[in-house]
């Protein structure tokens, strides 16, 4: 499934541990993006949440943690996320499992 499918939105973090949507990605301090699982599940938004995922410059401080990941490519058409296993995992909810590598979303 690609990446702009799921309606991703760059991140960039406030001071006051809040954050804003729809910046641009030189700026981004973070990706939000439905869930692939769920929107597959859900046949499409309704019903479905979103994924946040955060570049290493974001404290620890702000949710959701542990992961982090630095962004490679120009944009949502090529993006990939890049950490130890690279891999996404949600530790509650529906618990997807997968990765963001060059525009695509798949399970790990």
């Amino acid at each position: 499934m690609r990446l702009v499918d799921l309606e991703p939105t760059f991140l960039k973090v406030l001071g006051d541990g809040s954050h804003r949507m729809a910046v641009p990605f030189s700026e981004a301090d973070g990706i939000m993006f439905l869930c692939p699982l769920c929107f597959e599940t859900n046949g499409g938004r309704t019903g479905t949440h979103m994924v946040i995922c955060w570049r290493p410059r974001v404290p620890q401080t702000v949710s959701p943690v542990p992961g982090r990941w630095e962004f490679e490519g120009a944009g949502f058409d090529d993006l990939t996320l890049v950490a130890g296993s690279s891999s996404i995992l949600l530790m509650s909810g529906c618990r997807w499992h997968g990765y963001v590598r060059n525009g695509e979303v798949t399970n790990a």
